[in-house]
């Protein structure tokens, strides 16, 4: 896997604030390098649609629901709870992506 550190999708520095009470595929103006996440309702997932070797900070900042991070059709997913930081490495391969959730 090849990391990358130029954001050719036009991401930039700034947190995106992301909340979603339905299962949700990031857009491309959501996609930052650091996107805080509220899951308004239990059992959904957050699909982040990174390219390969992009990476970011995923932080689960609701009160209440944790949510399942994956980052392509066909991921198993992650389990982000309340709270939870994860720093994750995309790959279009599904089930490829490095996550590691940090605290």
């Amino acid at each position: 896997m090849a990391y990358t550190s130029n954001w050719t999708g036009g991401y930039d520095l700034l947190a995106s604030p992301v909340t979603f009470s339905v299962d949700h595929e990031l857009s491309a103006s959501e996609k930052k390098i650091v996107i805080c996440a509220t899951a308004s309702a239990a059992s959904k997932t957050l699909t982040l649609g990174l390219d390969e070797g992009e990476v970011i900070i995923l932080i689960n900042v609701g009160g209440t629901n944790a949510f399942t991070a994956k980052n392509v059709e066909g991921d198993t997913g992650t389990s982000i709870a309340t709270g939870k930081v994860a720093l994750i490495i995309g790959h279009k391969t599904a089930d490829a992506s490095v996550v590691k959730v940090l605290n």
